[in-house]
């Protein structure tokens, strides 16, 4: 930004790969800037989340290419269209949060993509850790970070599968508290009624869940009627491949830093 935040409009605009185009309002302030008007939605529509990683390519007037890769750094499958799911009021308190932008030259998860060298781009990782947005710093040169194969674990589409998955679930035991989720076809995760009494209620908690030697920051709303896994699940949902008809057992390993082990059944 400090090469081309002086061409810059008001109104800038970022296109992705699949030539979907979105209007941002740049607000400057004191050498800095911000994305107001219109970065929400596109947030949205695009679904970031925390550890999301944006490359910003600038192809001239006030317009940005735009490459998304989540936190594994794996490049996202991008939105075909401008449809945004809707969301019920207890979603609605999860906007109250800020999504934090920051720019880190040496961050570890841009340092694992696979590169080549490109020039004039903008790198912002989403960070929910800090209270204020950060202004954007040019990066000259940066490594563009390019698409990798992604292989999805084999599972079987069978109608027998779904009933394997429910049989191996129902036999799972534990000396650990645990709770089952069988999966919807919106994929979220609400915690049973019947557990909650194993957790201590605030209104925003970090979870962390363990799948093998991986661990997942994931926040866990506390709602009167509803406890539900918020930031970070969809995260956790693409590393692990989950899909509509999986079954997760989540143990409660260690309550005072709310770490919970997750078996998945897959259907």
């Amino acid at each position: 930004m400090n090469k081309h935040g002086e061409q810059l409009s008001d109104q800038i605009h970022f296109k992705l790969p699949g030539g979907l185009e979105s209007e941002i309002k740049l607000k400057r302030c004191a050498g800095e800037f911000w994305f107001e008007k219109g970065w929400p939605e596109f947030s949205k529509f695009c679904s970031l989340d925390f550890g999301s990683c944006l490359v910003f390519r600038y192809e001239g007037k006030s317009k940005f290419h735009v490459l998304i890769f989540d936190e594994s750094g794996i490049e996202i499958e991008y939105p075909t269209m401008p449809q945004i799911e809707e969301t019920d009021e207890e979603e609605d308190d999860d906007m109250s949060t800020k999504e934090i932008l920051e720019i880190e030259d040496d961050d570890k998860s841009v340092e694992s993509l696979d590169i080549e060298t490109d020039e004039s781009l903008e790198i912002l990782v989403i960070d929910e850790d800090d209270d204020d947005v950060k202004s954007v710093e040019s990066l000259e040169s940066f490594p563009l970070p390019q698409e990798k194969n992604r292989r999805k674990p084999h599972s079987s589409s069978k109608p027998s599968s779904l009933r394997a998955a429910v049989k191996a679930a129902n036999k799972f035991v534990s000396s650990h508290p645990f709770f089952k989720i069988t999966l919807g076809p919106s994929r979220k995760a609400h915690v049973p009624a019947s557990f909650r009494k194993h957790f201590t209620p605030v209104k925003n908690q970090t979870a962390r869940l363990l799948v093998g030697d991986r661990l997942w920051p994931v926040t866990l709303i506390f709602h009167p009627q509803n406890y539900r896994f918020s930031a970070g699940w969809r995260a956790f949902e693409k590393a692990n491949w989950l899909k509509e008809g999986d079954i997760c057992i989540f143990e409660l390993m260690d309550k005072k830093n709310l770490a919970l082990e997750v078996n998945i059944f897959r259907c």
